[in-house]
């Protein structure tokens, strides 16, 4: 399993999503469906072809989110390191890293590298390799640094 990127050139378009954080990534809002709290939109762009969206919370907060199962650790491990070396290629030296384990009721459920940069109204870009039980899943998530603590204690 090695999911592709649904555009052709995936470090210039996470550069610009990025840079649309201000707006709440109104460029690349696509359909959207509405529930009680957060409204769901397509990404116009696909960082990850067919698995990315917007959630944009009722507060005005909203974030840029990619997810992709894996069908065991071994397949997570390899797509997560492999997506870290890319974000951090992309990023650029402007953007610091934090690595951390994730956890679940005290028990190791992951881990967590997070990317920040100094510049004022900057989002957090972060990628996820969660542990869920027999579930592994790899996500990318772009937004407020209080929606995507370090440290994890589901």
């Amino acid at each position: 399993m090695c999911p592709t990127s649904g555009t052709d050139n995936p470090c210039g378009t996470l550069r610009s999503i990025v840079a649309d954080y201000p707006t709440g990534f109104d460029a690349y809002r696509g359909t959207g469906s509405s529930y009680k709290m957060v409204t769901i939109y397509r990404a116009k762009e696909q960082l990850i072809r067919g698995h990315c969206e917007i959630w944009a919370w009722g507060t005005g907060d909203s974030a840029y989110t990619c997810t992709v199962g894996a069908p065991n650790r071994d397949v997570s491990e390899a797509l997560y390191s492999r997506a870290a070396g890319q974000l951090a290629q992309c990023l650029g030296p402007d953007w610091s890293i934090e690595n951390a384990a994730r956890e679940r009721d005290g028990k190791p459920a992951g881990e967590i590298s997070r990317f920040r940069n100094a510049a004022e109204g900057s989002p957090v870009v972060s990628l996820h390799r969660v542990e869920d039980n027999a579930r592994q899943s790899v996500y990318l998530y772009i937004g407020s640094a209080r929606r995507s603590p370090l440290k994890t204690t589901e």
